[in-house]
């Protein structure tokens, strides 16, 4: 349990770095970066803004994390220091996605997020959907799929 308190874990763990990175989801939600090292051991903690639905994205060697209620932050993966902290704004229940170099998350509130991948913040777009956006988006042959609440959305150049 390494002293963590949640239940009904929602987001998916990511692996790299000889690490697995996940959240504790409800109650009290933290993100663990636990070494995989023969004998697991926690080699840090996040616990300002972590997601109880949303799950983290490494892209390199930088783990994104967006907290339901719109903060994203972007973490070094091994060490865990925050390399920025920025509000989206609305309420997020969707995980960010990384295709062709960009990275894009939704909002329940229909917004979705373009941000560029790198230590610095840098947000390219905001576009914005009817309906609720609820479910990560997916990237298939060129195209990025996007659900609402409403309809299926296949966007393209």
């Amino acid at each position: 349990s390494y002293g963590a308190q949640g239940f009904s874990i929602v987001p998916r763990p990511v692996i790299g770095h000889g690490m697995v990175f996940f959240s504790t989801s409800f109650m009290k939600p933290e993100i663990l970066a636990v070494k995989l090292n023969g004998t697991p051991e926690i080699a840090w903690r996040f616990k300002k803004q972590a997601p109880n639905m949303p799950s983290p994205l490494l892209v390199g060697d930088e783990l994104l994390v967006i907290a339901d209620k719109g903060v994203a932050t972007l973490l070094d993966a091994k060490s865990g220091e925050t390399l920025w902290t920025e509000r989206l704004g609305g309420n997020f229940c969707s995980s960010p996605l990384i295709a062709d170099g960009r990275i894009y998350v939704g909002n329940r509130e229909g917004q979705t997020f373009v941000l560029a991948p790198g230590k610095e913040y840098k947000l390219l777009a905001t576009n914005t959907l009817d309906g609720q956006i609820m479910a990560t988006p997916a990237a298939v042959d060129g195209a990025l799929f996007v659900r609402t609440d409403k309809a299926l959305y296949r966007l393209e150049k």
